[in-house]
């Protein structure tokens, strides 16, 4: 099991285009160099399907890495929940900041795996947004895309932007911590 993982989850691609957008991503990161193919995975050790690559590090925030940069890699193409593990706390109003009851935020998250994803009204000041674009470095999202960096270090803001590029529009970060 993995200590952390940063996942970038992409909110709007639907599931009928997934695999190709999936199957597109990991191809241009193979051809950075980001990743490589993982030779010998272990259920156990390394799950992965991919290990980082020799140009792992040009992903990274901080490029003078010593050492292994990461677990792995995985690329997901089927919807699912993606949570920040133990480190939960609501998301706050993309208007005013002011977090979601967390009740109310746990309540929405199993209607959206099935359904659409819920618009919601912030209780202190009235704006209305999509529960994907509540702000929150701990929140809880659902994507039928998105790729998992396991154990690995902060990303750099232009490899994110690029990684946001492949995978679609919106791209939102959670950092899962056990």
């Amino acid at each position: 099991m993995s200590d952390s993982a940063i996942i970038v989850a992409e909110l709007t691609v639907p599931a009928r285009e997934a695999p190709d957008r999936a199957a597109a991503t990991a191809a241009w990161l193979l051809e950075e160099g980001v990743i490589r193919p993982n030779d010998r995975p272990d259920p156990l050790w390394r799950p992965s399907r991919y290990d980082p690559g020799p140009a792992a590090a040009t992903a990274l925030a901080d490029r003078r890495v010593d050492g292994a940069v990461g677990d792995g890699v995985d690329i997901l193409d089927r919807r699912q929940i993606h949570d920040p593990g133990g480190n939960y706390t609501p998301p706050g109003c993309p208007r005013c900041a002011v977090p979601l009851d967390a009740d109310a935020h746990t309540a929405l998250i199993l209607p959206w795996l099935d359904r659409d994803e819920p618009l919601v009204t912030c209780a202190h000041c009235g704006a209305a947004a999509l529960l994907g674009d509540w702000t929150g470095h701990w929140a809880v999202l659902v994507a039928d895309l998105a790729v998992r960096f396991t154990n690995w270090p902060p990303l750099g803001d232009a490899f994110l932007r690029e990684l946001h590029t492949h995978l679609g529009p919106r791209c939102r970060l959670i950092h899962h911590l056990l």
